[in-house]
């Protein structure tokens, strides 16, 4: 079994220490054949870096490190000195202390390179730097650029630097148009989109290749490169869960599957399925690796809706806005991995995506991070009775459910209590996702909506809320609507259950229905 490269960002790394290595080269060498100057975002911990790394080797010509690999069988590499930027590496807090930064970073590499560059202007600096090293090695330079919007994610919440850093980054890049006959390809990447309008304005012939469905697996594993190159990992978890082949494959890609940039492509995030073979247990890891706290911030600000995660349209153009002060939440959520796309609709050539949450890790660390926050808790509690709902339901256990229920509700304090329905509804709702639980919510049928259904391989829930009401009043609702006959078919026991909620405290009543 080759070891694991887990959090090693290093494509030289990899290779000289024979680690379990994915081969990404055909798309470099697409890339450098298909475009001059080169845009791509990816959330973080998707293999950007290492993508990176491997096109800085690429260009250096270093063949042995891609013997057996796809670019390495054509032998075509190229030979040109690389300028790599990683602008994870700067502070980005005070803009004055960005520059700073930022020039030392790049007059360290000049002197590496053995040149002496003076300017204390970060545009100049590059203009200089880029020109200097072209005449040095009598070509082309090529230029990576890693984490380029870093210095303004890192301050959404403090506009002013945001809008500060990002002046700066305009007058770095917009030298480059500059420098195009010194430039022999240009690679740049991070998390966002929406700072790329107003960052490259002055860089027009830039190719966007985000939602490229020829790049769509471009960083992160498909199932096929998981299957062809994890098979003793496989057994080995095998081994370890007690599961057999075909139930560990479907938690596998229940858990960590379903990230996709052109709604066909599925894949999975390389920190998480990495981290799961490492240890062969489900747990949250990429989403354990740091939430932005600006995104919590965004979402309370603008009051977001939590029960509208799924099935959520966004246009192209919202994806690209620049306005710092409008940025569409679900555009921030998409671009950071907390949702992705199910389907890209095309009509008239104008296109709109569908998204979703891409996976139940997902789905679980976001759902708990959110009623954390809501209800002052901590996640580590509502992880606990999160495993319990599932257990209770699972076991028919309505007694052990709602003492769960109950012992959820009374933890949140007094003042963030909302009186209202939609507030225990949508609490309600992300305890089901925490659980792993995939509960429909409004489900038409011939008479009406039915608030909740939850199935499992054996049995399916009718759930009905009511505000300050008499949970049998629910249960008389699913009976005189007659919710239930949409399922009689499915062969499954129906269980159907009314649910009232108030500050006061929570009512649950349950029957089964009885099919005779």
């Amino acid at each position: 079994m080759k070891k694991l490269p887990l959090g090693i960002q290093t494509f030289s790394q990899l290779i000289e220490e024979e680690m379990l290595y994915i081969d990404k080269t055909m798309y470099v060498q697409k890339l450098v054949q298909s475009y001059k100057y080169v845009f791509l975002s990816r959330p973080r911990r998707f293999g950007k870096s290492l993508l990176i790394s491997t096109m800085m080797e690429f260009f250096n010509g270093n063949k042995a490190l891609f013997e057996g690999l796809t670019a390495g069988k054509s032998g075509n590499l190229g030979d040109n000195p690389v300028i790599r930027i990683d602008f994870s590496r700067f502070s980005t807090t005070d803009s004055s202390e960005f520059v700073r930064t930022l020039l030392n970073s790049l007059g360290s590499d000049s002197e590496t390179e053995g040149l002496r560059i003076n300017s204390d202007l970060t545009g100049e600096f590059l203009v200089k730097y880029v020109i200097a090293l072209s005449e040095k090695s009598g070509k082309r330079v090529v230029i990576l650029i890693d984490e380029y919007d870093k210095p303004i994610v890192d301050n959404l919440d403090d506009l002013p630097t945001a809008e500060a850093n990002r002046e700066i980054l305009r007058n770095f890049y917009g030298v480059i148009k500059s420098l195009d006959e010194y430039i022999e390809f240009m690679f740049i990447t991070g998390v966002s989109k929406f700072a790329k309008v107003s960052v490259f304005s002055g860089l027009n012939q830039i190719s966007d290749i985000t939602l490229d469905e020829e790049y769509a697996g471009i960083c992160g594993y498909t199932q096929e490169e998981l299957d062809s190159n994890f098979g003793e990992y496989f057994k080995r978890s095998i081994d370890k869960t007690g599961l057999p082949m075909h139930e560990l494959t479907e938690r596998i890609k229940q858990w960590y599957n379903g990230y996709s940039w052109d709604g066909k492509t599925r894949l999975y995030n390389p920190y998480a399925i990495l981290s799961f073979f490492s240890l062969s247990r489900f747990r949250n890891y990429w989403f354990e690796t740091g939430t932005p706290d600006y995104l919590l911030k965004l979402i309370k600000r603008e009051k977001y809706d939590l029960n509208t995660f799924d099935n959520l349209e966004i246009s192209s153009v919202a994806l690209n806005s620049e306005e710092l002060q409008n940025i569409d939440i679900k555009s921030i959520l998409f671009q950071t991995g907390y949702l992705t796309i199910d389907e890209v609709v095309v009509m008239y050539g104008m296109e709109k995506f569908k998204l979703r949450v891409p996976n139940y890790e997902v789905q679980n660390s976001l759902y708990t991070l959110l009623f954390a926050n809501l209800t002052g808790q901590k996640s580590g509690d509502i992880n606990k009775d999160s495993f319990d709902i599932v257990y209770y339901l699972d076991k028919e256990d309505i007694e052990g459910f709602i003492t769960t229920l109950k012992s959820m509700f009374a933890q949140i304090p007094s003042n963030l209590y909302m009186d209202e329905e939609k507030y225990f509804h949508s609490l309600f709702i992300m305890m089901m996702y925490m659980s792993g639980i995939r509960m429909e919510t409004e489900v038409n049928t011939n008479i009406g909506r039915i608030d909740g259904v939850i199935e499992f391989s054996d049995k399916i829930y009718l759930l009905e809320f009511k505000f300050k009401s008499d949970p049998g009043l629910a249960i008389n609702q699913i009976m005189r609507k007659r919710y239930y006959e949409k399922y009689l078919k499915s062969g499954k026991k129906i269980i159907l259950v009314g649910a009232t909620f108030s500050r006061e405290e929570i009512l649950v009543k349950s029957e089964s229905l009885s099919l005779n």
